[in-house]
Formats: C-alpha cells, structure tokens, sequence
C-alpha cells in the first residue's frame, strides 16, 4: 500500500515532541520514544525474523525510566510500517545529537538507540525497496538518503549503490538445485577435488532473491577460506564473490563482522578464538586487514576486504563525529 503523504510529517512532530525544548518556559510534557522491544517485535514478524530471535544475542537495552513496552501482536508488517520505523528511528538520532547539548544543559536525561540495535536493522535493503517504487514511497526516500549518508555512510557507499543494481534483483544463472545447509556443505567441502558442484550450488544461490538466500549467509560466509585454495578456479572465486555481494544488499553490516571473523588470520602463533565485534571495527578499523595472507593473493576476496575497509573507514569517522556529538563540552558557570 503507499504511503500517505502526511506520514513523514506526523514522524517529525512526534520525534520534536519527545526531544525539543519548548523555550515557553511552560510545564513541558514530553512524549516517550518508542522502546527497541517494540520496534523489534516489528521486524521481528518480518521476513528478517531469523535476526531477532529471541534466542539470539539480546541487543543492549536502551536507557528506560521504568516504562514497559506496549503489547504489539501484529501479523507480517507492511514495507510502509517498517519504512516508516527506520525513518523515526533516524530522524531521532539525528535530532537528539542536534539538541544534545541543549538536553544535557537542561538537565534532561537523553535516551539512545544502541549501535548494536541499529547495525541489525535492515535499513539499506528497505531503502532499495523504496526507491523501487517511488511513486508510493517517494515523499520517504529523499529524507530517508539523506539521513542514512549524514549517520550511516558505511550503507551510502557509490560502489555499493552500483552493485546493488546488478546483484540484487538480476537472476543470469537458471539453475534448479536444492538449496539448504547440507547442499551448501557438501559443495564447498569438495570445491578443489569438483569445482563444478561448488560452482552448481553458487549459481543456484545467485538465482534466488537476496533475502531468501540470506538464511544461509553465515554457513557460506564459514566456507571462505576454502575459496582461498591453490587449486580452486578464478571461475569460483568470482562467482562466490557475486553471492556475497547479493548478501551484501539485504544485512551489509551483519555480514561485514561475520567475514572478519571467518578471514582473521590464526596462524600467526596466536592460538586463542579471538571474535571481532561491531565496536572493535568502529575502534581500529585496519582490524579488516588482519585477514588470512592468501587474501592478498586472491583478486575477488581482495575486493570484498577493500569493500568492508571503506566502509569500516567511514563507520569509524562517523562513530566519532556521533561520540563528540553525544558528549558536548559544556561552558561552566561561574
């Protein structure tokens, strides 16, 4: 359904009614944020279900004054419903970083949304969505561009953007191969002794969507430094190169950690299970680097490590930019 035009605006007043100071000098009475739980219930219902199960690593809770989430029981949200989600959740970062220093002066207790919880949103897949259809989304999308390239430059990339054109919606390879984790398994345990089953199971993953294949992303994210091999074709390597690109349309910054972590570098006499974490890379960035040395010599997995590089880069001057924004020195009085 598209959107109504007058969304976008009822979104602004209700982020400036929980966070602008009236300067009337009144009683003010500010409207509560919508809680993490409430938005995850959300997505939760969505076809990214999987990444908010309630089993999973819980996200760090946003500062609460006692207050509960409100009960939500709805069935498969709408593309407008999640859209408009994002949208809030960006407009509030962006207007509570804006007015910090005034909130802290003013002795009002700011809450955040935790980088964590952010990272697992979808919000450059549904951007995509938006801008497929603007004739039902347009009034949201330039906002929504403007916003991710202010907070998120990681997800604004131009590369990106292009190969998300070719990679997310294009199916060139008709192949009918069952696709689950013990298909996946099979192909990649003998990709040097038969390329040609690794390479019948990739183009079957290149047929489908992007998000029905993303379910699958952390048992193929496992299998690359299989793709690092002596023995394994170029043939190979760039159409396993093309599945991660067509993961990278739906979660980016989900797979970006999981591929540190299945290329990091444990043969350098350190023996310990060393995990990198969304923060680590925002800290030290060149952490992409400590990859597997056979990297440097494999040109489509080189690619993919220079992509999440900048991107990283970027994340990592944004963080800071978000940091001095958060803790703004103060002028003391007298």
């Amino acid at each position: 359904a598209p959107l109504h035009p007058v969304m976008p605006a009822l979104v602004e007043v209700y982020v400036n009614s929980i966070l602008v100071i009236n300067n009337k000098g009144t009683n003010e009475y500010f409207n509560k944020p919508i809680t993490e739980e409430e938005i995850r219930k959300v997505f939760r219902n969505s076809i990214f279900g999987v990444n908010f199960d309630s089993h999973s690593k819980p996200f760090t809770p946003m500062e609460t004054d006692g207050e509960t989430s409100m009960d939500i029981n709805m069935e498969k949200p709408t593309l407008a419903s999640q859209l408009l989600l994002i949208y809030y959740l960006l407009l509030y970062e962006d207007v509570r970083l804006a007015n910090s220093a005034t909130l802290i002066a003013n002795g009002r207790k700011i809450k955040s949304y935790s980088s964590a919880f952010l990272s697992e949103l979808p919000i450059k897949y549904l951007l995509h969505q938006a801008q497929k259809d603007q004739m039902s989304y347009g009034g949201l999308f330039s906002p929504l561009l403007r916003l991710l390239a202010t907070h998120f430059p990681q997800l604004s990339l131009v590369d990106d953007w292009m190969d998300d054109q070719v990679f997310g919606d294009t199916c060139r390879h008709q192949v009918d191969v069952n696709i689950s984790d013990l298909s996946i398994n099979e192909a990649f345990q003998c990709i040097e002794e038969n390329p040609y089953k690794t390479g019948k199971i990739l183009k079957a993953m290149l047929n489908k969507n992007p998000t029905d294949i993303w379910p699958f992303a952390e048992i193929f994210v496992r299998y690359f430094k299989s793709v690092l091999g002596d023995q394994v074709p170029r043939h190979i390597q760039e159409l396993y190169r093309e599945v991660w690109l067509r993961l990278n349309t739906v979660l980016p910054r989900c797979l970006w950690i999981m591929t540190i972590n299945a290329l990091l570098d444990i043969n350098n006499g350190n023996s310990r299970n060393v995990t990198v974490t969304q923060e680590n890379v925002l800290v030290d960035p060149l952490q992409v680097l400590r990859c597997d040395i056979r990297v440097f010599r494999c040109g489509p997995i080189l690619k993919i490590i220079l992509r999440i590089l900048e991107a990283s880069l970027a994340a990592s001057r944004s963080q800071l930019s978000r940091h001095l924004l958060d803790k703004p020195m103060l002028e003391k009085s007298g």
